[in-house]
């Protein structure tokens, strides 16, 4: 039901959007105007090991070296704050749950020593639960800490250094919304246009998600077949360490084989037949195959040396620029296209052989350490559309599934691509740390992503180092879809996957494992649920109404969109103004004129 406030809004409402416009690196409404079902901590009632509490607001505190003359931390709330300071220091809050579920972090913090951000892990009742990031501010403001599970009664919510040095003021804690958790994906692939077999891949992907996780392992690059000579129509034979392993240890076979399209360019002619060998791992050993592109260019024009790292990340890097290669005429987009044809012929030959795919071209974009994601967001989205459109409708692949490599931070919805090209959303985990393993199943990671795109798409463990435990799956209800440990030492290593555990996760009934897929040829087609649901043009918050939060919340993302997020659903609600020109001031305002009832409807 929709909420209708009074025809006038009053002029505390009217203050509160004016200030979120204007003061986008301050809190922009007090504590008290959390809702009813929120719960305010404050770190300086909390402990600290090897950070500081300031408990007598900002006395004793020393301006940093590196702050900006604006840098003022006196909007704090309460008595004061406390400062996490190196990497290992640790800061914490008890807090009370009602009940056990689900519920929303929000961290008050600042954070004005580094331009672009500090990390910090998050650990919920001594469990590490990934990583938080927190962008650069100059007074207390307001971040997501993602949705977490806490217990009935006290928990413990502690804030880590890894790379430190930001105070924090106050954590907010209210219930997640309650559809978060019941995992219900839609039925529809991207392409309305996907093959049956794409189709009956994706439908058994979505009646395992939230029962089973998927067992999952990246190959090493290179040729599996060192006589090939002799047996020129086989294509998985040697260079199987990682699969030998896995075998030896645990008697199973993974069901999902990772291969990477990294040889596989036109400014190169090495291949190592990686196409082959997802046909082979599909129609011969009736496994299912995702495929990842590391994207090699020029280093620079003319140069017959390639690379994908760019200069910060690597000391083999490229000059390749992804917004040049977007512009037509550039040597850079006669790179591009010809690169993208290459890469379609490829693809075609698992179409042709009746394969389905788990795509995952322009991965960890948001590091900024390939190319395609160093100049930011904007690029980087319209070259992900751009590969979509010639492969889905230029070269017509049917035969894709869509994965999108995302995270967690303020930033991570202005780089999402869109609903409408993505069918599943991935995640990156490199989280092991001082020479041990990582087992938490991190489901503030799952939950947060879940709620990226409210639910409608599937999430995954694309990547990753540690493979979660079993017992740490079930308990923390974090239902990724798969798991999928890099090669080498990311699997074989005990500081990253101790054989114990190796063992206990494939051989679990929770895991799917090689031997235990079903005949996915003829596997049942999901009946689609139809469509997609309708929006409801307003909610920005996807809260299931519409009022004057709605407006409140447009206004912080368009001041601050790093640090005052919207989902991809909630982006689509709001955009209730000339629609389909993003968000704007114009939003804001027919929201707010609409729940103040000057008018009746959205003209969209």
């Amino acid at each position: 039901m929709r909420k209708k406030v009074l025809k006038t809004v009053s002029a505390v409402v009217a203050a509160i959007i004016a200030a979120s416009a204007v003061v986008p690196s301050a809190v922009t409404y007090p504590v008290t105007a959390a809702g009813g079902n929120a719960q305010i901590y404050e770190f300086e009632n909390g402990k600290t090991s090897g950070g500081k509490i300031f408990s007598n607001g900002t006395e004793g505190l020393k301006r940093g070296g590196d702050w900006s003359d604006a840098t003022d931390l006196s909007n704090f709330s309460g008595k004061g704050f406390s400062y996490l300071d190196q990497k290992g220091t640790t800061v914490s809050v008890e807090v009370n749950a009602p009940e056990k579920g689900l519920y929303q972090l929000t961290f008050c913090y600042c954070q004005p020593s580094d331009r672009n951000r500090k990390v910090q892990y998050l650990n919920v009742n001594g469990v590490n639960q990934g990583e938080l990031t927190f962008p650069y501010n100059e007074s207390f403001g307001e971040v997501s800490g993602g949705i977490v599970l806490l217990n009935k009664g006290k928990n413990t919510i502690e804030l880590e250094g890894y790379w430190g040095y930001t105070y924090f003021d106050y954590l907010k804690v209210e219930p997640a919304p309650e559809h978060i958790a019941n995992l219900s994906p839609t039925t529809e692939l991207s392409n309305p246009n996907a093959s049956d077999s794409t189709k009956r891949l994706y439908s058994y992907l979505r009646d395992q998600y939230g029962k089973h996780i998927i067992a999952g392992q990246q190959e090493y690059c290179g040729s599996h077949n060192y006589n090939s000579w002799n047996s020129p129509d086989v294509f998985i034979k040697d260079n199987e360490a990682e699969f030998e392993y896995i075998l030896d240890k645990t008697g199973k076979q993974p069901a999902i084989r990772g291969i990477d399209l990294l040889a596989y360019s036109t400014s190169s002619t090495w291949r190592d037949d990686a196409p082959e060998r997802a046909i082979e791992w599909t129609n011969k050993y009736h496994g299912i195959v995702t495929m990842t592109w590391h994207w090699n260019v020029p280093c620079e024009k003319g140069s017959s040396d390639i690379a994908f790292y760019v200069k910060s990340a690597s000391d083999k890097y490229t000059t390749f620029s992804i917004t040049k290669a977007l512009e037509e005429g550039t040597w850079e987009n006669e790179v591009l296209m010809a690169d993208i044809k290459l890469i379609a012929g490829e693809l075609k030959k698992l179409k042709d052989a009746d394969v389905p795919v788990l795509w995952r071209p322009l991965h960890e974009a948001e590091g900024a350490w390939f190319w395609w994601g160093a100049e930011g967001a904007e690029p980087c989205k319209k070259l992900y559309r751009l590969l979509y459109d010639q492969l889905t409708n230029v070269y017509g692949l049917d035969n894709l599934i869509w994965i999108w490599t995302g995270s967690t931070s303020p930033a991570a919805s202005e780089w999402y691509p869109g609903d409408d090209v993505v069918d599943i959303v991935g995640c990156d985990k490199y989280n092991a740390k001082d020479g041990l393993p990582n087992l938490s199943a991190i489901s503030a990671t799952f939950y947060s992503l879940v709620q990226s795109t409210d639910g409608q798409k599937m999430v995954t463990m694309s990547e990753n180092d540690s493979i979660p435990s079993i017992e740490n799956l079930v308990n923390e209800k974090a239902h990724w879809l798969y798991f999928c440990p890099w090669y080498m030492n990311y699997l074989t290593s005990e500081q990253n996957n101790p054989v114990d555990n190796l063992i206990d996760v494939y051989t679990s009934e929770y895991c799917i494992t090689l031997d235990e897929l079903p005949d996915l040829k003829t596997y049942p087609i999901a009946e689609s649920t139809t469509a997609k649901a309708k929006a409801l043009y307003g909610d920005a918050n996807c809260d299931g109404e519409v009022d004057i939060s709605d407006a409140v919340l447009v206004k912080q993302y368009l001041a601050a969109p790093k640090k005052y997020t919207i989902s991809a659903k909630g982006l689509k609600n709001a955009d209730v103004n000339n629609s389909g020109d993003g968000l704007t001031e114009l939003d804001a305002l027919d929201i707010q004129k609409y729940t103040a009832g000057i008018i009746k409807s959205f003209n969209v």
